[in-house]
Protein backbone atom coordinates (compact mmCIF):
# COMPACT_ATOMS: atom_id res chain seq x y z
CA UNK A 1 0.00 0.00 0.00
CA UNK A 2 1.14 3.59 -0.60
CA UNK A 3 3.31 4.90 2.17
CA UNK A 4 3.90 1.46 3.66
CA UNK A 5 7.47 1.04 4.85
CA UNK A 6 9.32 -2.07 3.69
CA UNK A 7 9.94 -4.73 6.30
CA UNK A 8 13.03 -4.16 8.34
CA UNK A 9 14.71 -7.27 7.00
CA UNK A 10 14.22 -6.25 3.34
CA UNK A 11 17.65 -5.89 1.69
CA UNK A 12 17.85 -2.21 0.77
CA UNK A 13 20.01 -2.91 -2.29
CA UNK A 14 17.02 -4.52 -4.01
CA UNK A 15 14.99 -1.31 -4.05
CA UNK A 16 17.15 0.76 -6.43
CA UNK A 17 17.60 -2.30 -8.69
CA UNK A 18 13.80 -2.60 -9.07
CA UNK A 19 13.51 1.08 -9.86
CA UNK A 20 16.31 0.93 -12.42
CA UNK A 21 15.09 -2.19 -14.21
CA UNK A 22 12.32 -0.47 -16.27
CA UNK A 23 14.72 2.31 -17.19
CA UNK A 24 17.36 -0.25 -18.22
CA UNK A 25 14.88 -2.16 -20.37
CA UNK A 26 13.67 1.07 -21.93
CA UNK A 27 17.23 2.04 -22.85
CA UNK A 28 17.84 -1.38 -24.38
CA UNK A 29 14.63 -1.03 -26.39
CA UNK A 30 15.61 2.41 -27.71
CA UNK A 31 19.08 1.19 -28.74
CA UNK A 32 17.66 -1.92 -30.43
CA UNK A 33 15.09 0.18 -32.30
CA UNK A 34 17.78 2.56 -33.46
CA UNK A 35 19.91 -0.28 -34.75
CA UNK A 36 16.98 -1.80 -36.63
CA UNK A 37 16.09 1.53 -38.20
CA UNK A 38 19.65 2.09 -39.36
CA UNK A 39 19.90 -1.47 -40.66
CA UNK A 40 16.57 -1.94 -42.41
CA UNK A 41 15.26 1.55 -43.08
CA UNK A 42 16.49 4.15 -45.63
CA UNK A 43 18.80 6.71 -44.11
CA UNK A 44 17.35 9.48 -46.22
CA UNK A 45 14.48 9.91 -48.71
CA UNK A 46 16.86 9.12 -51.60
CA UNK A 47 19.39 6.69 -50.12
CA UNK A 48 17.56 3.38 -50.58
CA UNK A 49 18.77 -0.06 -51.53
CA UNK A 50 18.60 0.65 -55.23
CA UNK A 51 20.00 4.16 -55.01
CA UNK A 52 23.75 4.08 -54.36
CA UNK A 53 25.00 6.99 -52.21
CA UNK A 54 28.09 8.93 -53.13
CA UNK A 55 31.35 7.03 -52.56
CA UNK A 56 32.60 7.33 -48.99
CA UNK A 57 36.24 7.69 -49.95
CA UNK A 58 37.39 8.86 -46.53
CA UNK A 59 36.36 5.49 -45.08
CA UNK A 60 39.00 3.53 -46.99
CA UNK A 61 42.10 3.12 -44.85
CA UNK A 62 45.54 1.53 -45.03
CA UNK A 63 47.26 0.03 -42.01
CA UNK A 64 50.23 -2.28 -41.59
CA UNK A 65 50.72 -5.00 -39.01
CA UNK A 66 53.49 -4.47 -36.48
CA UNK A 67 53.61 -6.86 -33.53
CA UNK A 68 56.23 -4.75 -31.76
CA UNK A 69 54.60 -1.36 -32.11
CA UNK A 70 53.88 -0.87 -28.40
CA UNK A 71 55.35 -3.15 -25.73
CA UNK A 72 55.16 -6.11 -28.04
CA UNK A 73 51.40 -5.75 -28.48
CA UNK A 74 49.99 -6.72 -31.87
CA UNK A 75 48.77 -3.57 -33.58
CA UNK A 76 47.59 -2.29 -36.91
CA UNK A 77 49.07 1.15 -37.45
CA UNK A 78 48.86 3.76 -40.19
CA UNK A 79 51.38 3.28 -42.94
CA UNK A 80 53.53 6.22 -43.98
CA UNK A 81 55.87 6.88 -46.89
CA UNK A 82 58.82 6.74 -44.49
CA UNK A 83 57.89 3.25 -43.30
CA UNK A 84 56.61 1.82 -46.55
CA UNK A 85 58.40 -1.33 -47.79
CA UNK A 86 59.34 -2.02 -51.40
CA UNK A 87 57.34 -5.27 -51.33
CA UNK A 88 54.19 -6.00 -49.35
CA UNK A 89 51.18 -8.26 -49.00
CA UNK A 90 47.88 -6.39 -49.31
CA UNK A 91 44.95 -7.93 -47.41
CA UNK A 92 41.46 -7.22 -48.80
CA UNK A 93 38.52 -8.27 -46.61
CA UNK A 94 35.03 -9.26 -47.72
CA UNK A 95 31.40 -8.35 -47.13
CA UNK A 96 30.47 -7.01 -43.69
CA UNK A 97 33.85 -7.88 -42.23
CA UNK A 98 34.90 -6.16 -38.96
CA UNK A 99 38.59 -6.84 -39.60
CA UNK A 100 39.30 -9.83 -37.36
CA UNK A 101 39.59 -12.25 -40.29
CA UNK A 102 43.31 -11.37 -40.60
CA UNK A 103 44.21 -11.88 -36.91
CA UNK A 104 45.96 -15.20 -37.59
CA UNK A 105 47.39 -14.55 -41.05
CA UNK A 106 49.03 -11.20 -40.31
CA UNK A 107 51.44 -12.47 -37.60
CA UNK A 108 52.22 -15.52 -39.76
CA UNK A 109 53.18 -13.20 -42.62
CA UNK A 110 55.29 -11.03 -40.35
CA UNK A 111 57.11 -14.09 -38.97
CA UNK A 112 58.25 -14.89 -42.53
CA UNK A 113 59.49 -11.36 -43.20
CA UNK A 114 56.47 -10.03 -45.11
CA UNK A 115 54.88 -6.66 -44.48
CA UNK A 116 51.12 -7.14 -44.13
CA UNK A 117 49.00 -4.16 -45.09
CA UNK A 118 45.24 -4.29 -44.72
CA UNK A 119 42.91 -2.28 -46.95
CA UNK A 120 39.58 -1.40 -45.32
CA UNK A 121 36.69 0.02 -47.30
CA UNK A 122 32.90 0.50 -47.01
CA UNK A 123 32.19 -3.19 -47.10
CA UNK A 124 28.67 -3.41 -48.44
CA UNK A 125 28.63 -0.66 -51.04
CA UNK A 126 28.72 -1.53 -54.75
CA UNK A 127 31.73 -3.73 -55.53
CA UNK A 128 32.74 -1.39 -58.36
CA UNK A 129 33.03 1.51 -55.89
CA UNK A 130 35.25 -0.60 -53.65
CA UNK A 131 37.41 -1.46 -56.67
CA UNK A 132 37.70 2.28 -57.40
CA UNK A 133 39.01 2.75 -53.88
CA UNK A 134 41.40 -0.16 -54.27
CA UNK A 135 42.74 1.49 -57.44
CA UNK A 136 43.35 4.72 -55.52
CA UNK A 137 45.01 2.76 -52.73
CA UNK A 138 47.41 0.97 -55.08
CA UNK A 139 48.34 4.29 -56.67
CA UNK A 140 49.02 5.66 -53.19
CA UNK A 141 51.22 2.70 -52.28
CA UNK A 142 53.26 3.09 -55.45
CA UNK A 143 53.77 6.76 -54.68
CA UNK A 144 55.03 5.71 -51.23
CA UNK A 145 57.68 3.50 -52.82
CA UNK A 146 56.01 0.07 -52.85
CA UNK A 147 57.01 -1.56 -56.15
CA UNK A 148 55.59 -5.07 -55.79
CA UNK A 149 52.37 -6.32 -54.23
CA UNK A 150 50.77 -9.69 -53.57
CA UNK A 151 47.06 -9.49 -52.80
CA UNK A 152 45.35 -11.90 -50.43
CA UNK A 153 41.58 -11.43 -50.56
CA UNK A 154 38.88 -13.12 -48.52
CA UNK A 155 35.38 -13.71 -49.88
CA UNK A 156 34.00 -10.63 -51.68
CA UNK A 157 37.44 -9.03 -51.41
CA UNK A 158 38.50 -11.32 -54.25
CA UNK A 159 35.81 -9.81 -56.50
CA UNK A 160 36.90 -6.30 -55.53
CA UNK A 161 40.45 -7.26 -56.52
CA UNK A 162 39.46 -8.99 -59.77
CA UNK A 163 37.31 -6.01 -60.78
CA UNK A 164 40.25 -3.65 -60.26
CA UNK A 165 42.64 -5.98 -62.12
CA UNK A 166 40.42 -6.42 -65.20
CA UNK A 167 38.16 -3.40 -65.66
CA UNK A 168 39.01 -0.90 -68.38
CA UNK A 169 39.89 2.62 -67.33
CA UNK A 170 42.35 2.02 -64.52
CA UNK A 171 45.92 3.30 -64.92
CA UNK A 172 47.67 0.19 -63.69
CA UNK A 173 51.05 1.54 -64.76
CA UNK A 174 50.76 3.74 -61.67
CA UNK A 175 50.33 0.69 -59.41
CA UNK A 176 52.96 -1.53 -57.83
CA UNK A 177 53.36 -4.72 -59.86
CA UNK A 178 50.69 -7.16 -58.68
CA UNK A 179 52.51 -10.48 -58.92
CA UNK A 180 49.83 -12.71 -57.40
CA UNK A 181 46.23 -12.68 -56.24
CA UNK A 182 45.20 -15.33 -53.71
CA UNK A 183 41.44 -15.56 -53.24
CA UNK A 184 40.02 -17.27 -50.16
CA UNK A 185 36.42 -18.43 -50.57
CA UNK A 186 35.65 -15.83 -53.24
CA UNK A 187 32.16 -16.28 -54.80
CA UNK A 188 33.17 -15.78 -58.44
CA UNK A 189 29.76 -17.05 -59.57
CA UNK A 190 27.87 -15.50 -56.69
CA UNK A 191 26.38 -16.83 -53.49
CA UNK A 192 22.80 -17.92 -52.89
CA UNK A 193 23.15 -16.47 -49.38
CA UNK A 194 23.65 -12.93 -50.71
CA UNK A 195 20.04 -11.88 -49.95
CA UNK A 196 20.73 -12.63 -46.25
CA UNK A 197 23.52 -10.06 -45.99
CA UNK A 198 21.53 -8.20 -43.30
CA UNK A 199 22.50 -10.97 -40.88
CA UNK A 200 26.17 -10.43 -41.72
CA UNK A 201 25.70 -6.67 -41.14
CA UNK A 202 24.34 -7.32 -37.66
CA UNK A 203 27.28 -9.63 -36.94
CA UNK A 204 29.81 -7.07 -38.16
CA UNK A 205 28.46 -4.13 -36.18
CA UNK A 206 27.98 -6.27 -33.07
CA UNK A 207 31.62 -7.39 -33.21
CA UNK A 208 32.76 -3.79 -33.61
CA UNK A 209 30.69 -2.76 -30.59
CA UNK A 210 32.15 -5.58 -28.51
CA UNK A 211 35.65 -4.52 -29.55
CA UNK A 212 35.38 -0.94 -28.27
CA UNK A 213 32.88 -1.69 -25.48
CA UNK A 214 30.59 1.30 -26.04
CA UNK A 215 27.80 2.48 -28.30
CA UNK A 216 28.09 5.95 -29.85
CA UNK A 217 26.48 7.89 -32.67
CA UNK A 218 29.53 7.01 -34.77
CA UNK A 219 28.69 3.33 -34.34
CA UNK A 220 25.13 3.91 -35.51
CA UNK A 221 26.37 6.05 -38.39
CA UNK A 222 28.56 3.22 -39.61
CA UNK A 223 25.44 1.42 -40.83
CA UNK A 224 25.14 4.20 -43.40
CA UNK A 225 28.77 4.92 -44.22
CA UNK A 226 29.70 1.36 -45.19
CA UNK A 227 27.04 1.23 -47.91
CA UNK A 228 23.37 0.38 -48.16
CA UNK A 229 23.67 -3.31 -49.01
CA UNK A 230 24.28 -2.86 -52.73
CA UNK A 231 27.08 -5.42 -52.60
CA UNK A 232 24.45 -8.02 -51.76
CA UNK A 233 22.82 -7.31 -55.11
CA UNK A 234 26.17 -7.69 -56.90
CA UNK A 235 26.78 -11.04 -55.18
CA UNK A 236 23.58 -12.70 -56.36
CA UNK A 237 24.25 -15.42 -58.97
CA UNK A 238 23.70 -14.01 -62.46
CA UNK A 239 23.94 -10.36 -61.35
CA UNK A 240 24.94 -7.69 -63.87
CA UNK A 241 28.24 -7.23 -62.03
CA UNK A 242 29.20 -10.92 -62.11
CA UNK A 243 28.09 -11.30 -65.73
CA UNK A 244 30.23 -8.35 -66.80
CA UNK A 245 33.22 -9.55 -64.75
CA UNK A 246 33.10 -13.02 -66.32
CA UNK A 247 33.10 -11.53 -69.83
CA UNK A 248 36.50 -9.86 -69.43
CA UNK A 249 39.96 -11.11 -70.27
CA UNK A 250 42.13 -12.61 -67.56
CA UNK A 251 44.39 -10.26 -65.59
CA UNK A 252 47.76 -9.81 -67.25
CA UNK A 253 51.00 -10.74 -65.50
CA UNK A 254 49.21 -11.72 -62.28
CA UNK A 255 49.12 -15.32 -61.12
CA UNK A 256 45.86 -16.32 -59.43
CA UNK A 257 45.45 -18.90 -56.69
CA UNK A 258 42.03 -19.88 -55.34
CA UNK A 259 41.68 -21.53 -51.94
CA UNK A 260 38.36 -23.38 -51.90
CA UNK A 261 36.96 -24.68 -48.63
CA UNK A 262 34.48 -27.52 -48.40
CA UNK A 263 32.98 -29.87 -45.86
CA UNK A 264 34.85 -33.11 -45.26
CA UNK A 265 33.69 -36.27 -47.02
CA UNK A 266 34.38 -39.98 -46.54
CA UNK A 267 35.90 -42.38 -49.03
CA UNK A 268 33.95 -45.43 -50.22
CA UNK A 269 36.24 -48.05 -48.65
CA UNK A 270 36.35 -46.20 -45.33
CA UNK A 271 32.55 -45.93 -45.25
CA UNK A 272 32.17 -49.61 -46.18
CA UNK A 273 34.55 -50.70 -43.42
CA UNK A 274 32.73 -48.56 -40.85
CA UNK A 275 29.40 -50.08 -41.85
CA UNK A 276 30.71 -53.64 -41.73
CA UNK A 277 32.37 -53.08 -38.35
CA UNK A 278 29.04 -51.95 -36.93
CA UNK A 279 27.26 -55.18 -38.02
CA UNK A 280 27.14 -58.53 -36.18
CA UNK A 281 29.94 -60.85 -37.27
CA UNK A 282 27.56 -63.31 -38.90
CA UNK A 283 26.28 -60.60 -41.24
CA UNK A 284 29.56 -58.78 -41.76
CA UNK A 285 31.23 -61.98 -42.95
CA UNK A 286 28.46 -62.92 -45.36
CA UNK A 287 29.59 -62.46 -48.97
CA UNK A 288 26.24 -61.07 -50.14
CA UNK A 289 26.16 -58.61 -47.23
CA UNK A 290 29.69 -57.41 -48.03
CA UNK A 291 28.77 -56.88 -51.69
CA UNK A 292 25.56 -55.03 -50.78
CA UNK A 293 27.41 -52.88 -48.25
CA UNK A 294 30.13 -52.04 -50.80
CA UNK A 295 27.53 -50.97 -53.36
CA UNK A 296 25.76 -48.83 -50.79
CA UNK A 297 29.06 -47.27 -49.67
CA UNK A 298 29.87 -46.35 -53.28
CA UNK A 299 26.51 -44.63 -53.72
CA UNK A 300 26.60 -42.90 -50.32
CA UNK A 301 30.14 -41.57 -50.75
CA UNK A 302 29.20 -40.10 -54.14
CA UNK A 303 26.15 -38.41 -52.62
CA UNK A 304 28.20 -37.03 -49.72
CA UNK A 305 30.84 -35.73 -52.12
CA UNK A 306 28.17 -34.07 -54.25
CA UNK A 307 26.59 -32.49 -51.17
CA UNK A 308 29.97 -31.20 -49.97
CA UNK A 309 30.64 -29.64 -53.37
CA UNK A 310 27.24 -27.96 -53.37
CA UNK A 311 27.50 -26.74 -49.78
CA UNK A 312 31.14 -25.72 -50.20
CA UNK A 313 32.31 -23.74 -47.19
CA UNK A 314 28.80 -23.03 -45.92
CA UNK A 315 28.62 -19.65 -47.68
CA UNK A 316 30.19 -20.18 -51.10
CA UNK A 317 29.76 -23.36 -53.15
CA UNK A 318 32.81 -25.19 -54.44
CA UNK A 319 31.83 -24.44 -58.04
CA UNK A 320 31.62 -20.72 -57.30
CA UNK A 321 34.85 -20.38 -55.33
CA UNK A 322 37.22 -20.14 -58.31
CA UNK A 323 36.98 -18.21 -61.57
CA UNK A 324 37.58 -19.37 -65.13
CA UNK A 325 40.91 -17.55 -64.95
CA UNK A 326 42.21 -19.61 -62.01
CA UNK A 327 44.54 -22.49 -62.79
CA UNK A 328 45.95 -22.94 -59.29
CA UNK A 329 43.02 -24.22 -57.19
CA UNK A 330 43.59 -25.70 -53.72
CA UNK A 331 40.74 -27.45 -51.90
CA UNK A 332 40.83 -27.50 -48.09
CA UNK A 333 38.53 -28.81 -45.40
CA UNK A 334 37.25 -25.83 -43.44
CA UNK A 335 34.42 -23.32 -43.33
CA UNK A 336 34.24 -19.88 -44.93
CA UNK A 337 36.09 -18.00 -42.19
CA UNK A 338 37.89 -20.86 -40.45
CA UNK A 339 40.03 -21.49 -43.53
CA UNK A 340 42.05 -18.43 -42.52
CA UNK A 341 41.01 -17.48 -38.97
CA UNK A 342 41.36 -19.19 -35.60
CA UNK A 343 37.67 -19.76 -34.91
CA UNK A 344 36.21 -23.09 -33.72
CA UNK A 345 35.28 -25.29 -36.69
CA UNK A 346 34.05 -28.90 -36.54
CA UNK A 347 35.08 -29.40 -40.18
CA UNK A 348 38.67 -28.26 -39.61
CA UNK A 349 38.90 -29.78 -36.14
CA UNK A 350 42.05 -28.98 -34.20
CA UNK A 351 44.09 -28.30 -37.34
CA UNK A 352 45.35 -24.75 -37.95
CA UNK A 353 43.63 -22.59 -40.59
CA UNK A 354 44.73 -24.36 -43.80
CA UNK A 355 44.81 -21.27 -46.04
CA UNK A 356 47.70 -19.74 -44.07
CA UNK A 357 50.27 -22.34 -45.15
CA UNK A 358 49.03 -22.09 -48.74
CA UNK A 359 49.48 -18.31 -48.75
CA UNK A 360 52.98 -18.60 -47.29
CA UNK A 361 53.91 -21.32 -49.80
CA UNK A 362 52.81 -19.26 -52.82
CA UNK A 363 54.62 -16.18 -51.56
CA UNK A 364 57.76 -18.24 -50.98
CA UNK A 365 57.51 -19.62 -54.51
CA UNK A 366 57.13 -16.12 -55.97
CA UNK A 367 60.18 -14.93 -54.05
CA UNK A 368 62.27 -17.76 -55.50
CA UNK A 369 61.04 -17.00 -59.02
CA UNK A 370 61.97 -13.34 -58.71
CA UNK A 371 65.58 -14.07 -57.74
Amino acid sequence: MPGTEPPADTPMRLLPRRKLMPRFLKTRLIVASGLCLHLFGPVSPVATLGDQPEPVTNHATLEHYDSGAIDGGALWTDITAEGAPTRAVLLVHGLDEPGSVWNALAPALESKGHTAIRFEYPNDQRIALSADQLDATLIKLRAMGVIEISIVAHSMGGLVSLDALTRDGFKRDRWPTVTRLITLGTPSKGSTLAPLRGIAEIREQSMRLFDDGKLTLDDLGRFETDGQGEAGEDLKPGSDFLTDLASREAPKNTQITAVVARASTIERDDLRDRLLNSMPDAIAEDEAAVTLTSDFASWASRMLDRAASSMGDGVVSQASASSEWTEDVVIVEASHRSMVSEIPCPIRGDNPPPAIDIVLDRLRSDARDSQ
